[in-house]
């Protein structure tokens, strides 16, 4: 009597655990329609194999992917995934990351701010990127008149680069690092001075430097021109008519805005500054930033360096094909990746410092997201 009470009761439990275990599978559905601007879809409607679209939110959700904090698809501007998981802070801390989590995208904001960059040369405030960096700042005109530095040649074009040809080393040292010059500049009284007074060390145009020194500068020049400090411009020129009205943008205590990699903005807006890469610089109809600015800022700008102005280029090999990626990337695994063939864009944040994992959404996109797209190549299984 008790060996069969005792079977039923194994039989209760292990049918209890299945029904837990059915109900955390990882089940698709469509993204909700909000009042944001965006139309949305369903996977299947724009030809996307859901059974792998699925398997690779459960390896996030397992964590073979590790500290994935959200993960956005848009195709044929409609938004078709969004998927958001619990993970890690900077500061070590566990959080809920959901819709409207306001999420920093670190060096990704270098790519938003190439975009005010070229909003401010389509209202003529800015001539056009070969202006002399000299003409923005003549309150530091002794760092230029210096003729053995040869920064007078320096331009806008060489800033948005990162072929300016000063001295910079932040990637070779942690930016726990006090010697590393993004640290030294945080903590020096004036940022700008700083960066200009690095020593040139390569003629401007000829050798590709990382140097978010620079993305502020560049930042800097749109408070010039314009009147109005970086995130002031964005508001009105940029996040304004996008229907951006959720975000956060760190500064200086001068007031200068960290265009380096300050900003917060939520996952789906981030899918918005991707779109106008693949819509020609438009939202809903309305021209925000010139085409020709982005077909330049998409160009390879650097001789030795596939970057554009302030964008990351690129071509994922999937199968017997290459596919052309626009990316904007930041520390840590900040990722706006826009292909244009494909007329995708996908959103990636998380937090993967230090440990060599910063970049797995482009694994992700690889293994499963490019493959699961049919219009690139039939799906295919992936371990």
């Amino acid at each position: 009597m008790y060996c069969g009470r005792f079977s039923l009761i194994i039989l209760a439990v292990a049918m209890l655990l299945c029904r837990i275990s059915d109900a955390k599978e990882y089940q698709y559905a469509i993204p909700e329609q909000l009042s944001d601007g965006w139309a949305t879809a369903d996977l299947r409607s724009e030809n996307f194999d859901v059974p792998l679209i699925a398997r690779l939110i459960e390896h996030i959700r397992n964590n073979t992917y590790k500290s994935i904090h959200s993960l956005l698809l848009i195709k044929n501007g409609k938004l078709v995934l969004e998927e958001y998981f619990p993970g890690h802070e900077e500061d070590g801390k566990t959080q809920i990351y959901q819709r409207d989590t306001q999420h920093g995208i670190h060096s990704a904001t270098k790519s938003v701010n190439s975009l005010l960059i070229g909003i401010a040369i389509d209202q003529k405030l800015i001539a056009g990127v070969n202006e002399k960096l000299s003409k923005f700042f003549p309150e530091y005109k002794s760092v230029f008149e210096n003729k053995d530095s040869g920064k007078g040649a320096i331009s806008l074009k060489h800033l948005l680069s990162m072929t300016a040809g000063l001295a910079w080393d932040e990637t070779s040292l942690p930016y726990t690092d006090p010697r590393n010059d993004h640290v030294a500049m945080n903590h020096s009284e004036d940022q700008i001075r700083y960066v200009l007074e690095r020593p040139l060390v390569a003629t401007p145009g000829t050798k590709f430097n990382y140097n978010s020194g620079i993305s502020i500068v560049l930042g800097e020049i749109i408070h010039k021109v314009s009147g109005m400090r970086a995130d002031e411009f964005a508001e009105q020129h940029l996040f304004k008519p996008l229907g951006i009205s959720e975000y956060s943008w760190l500064k200086y205590p001068s007031g200068l805005v960290q265009t380096g990699g300050g900003l917060y903005l939520r996952p789906r807006d981030m899918g918005k500054i991707g779109y106008l890469l693949l819509s020609g610089g438009r939202w809903q109809g309305k021209q925000i930033v010139s085409e020709r600015w982005l077909r330049d800022s998409t160009k390879q700008q650097a001789p030795d360096r596939t970057y554009g102005y302030q964008w990351w280029l690129g071509k994922l090999p999937v199968g017997d094909r290459r596919v052309v990626t626009y990316g904007a990337q930041g520390r840590s695994g900040q990722f706006i990746l826009a292909m244009p063939e494909l007329q995708l864009v996908a959103i990636c944040t998380g937090w993967n410092d230090g440990n060599g994992l910063g970049e797995q959404a482009f694994d992700m996109l690889k293994r499963f997201i490019l493959p699961a797209d049919h219009q690139l190549l039939p799906a295919s299984a992936s371990k």
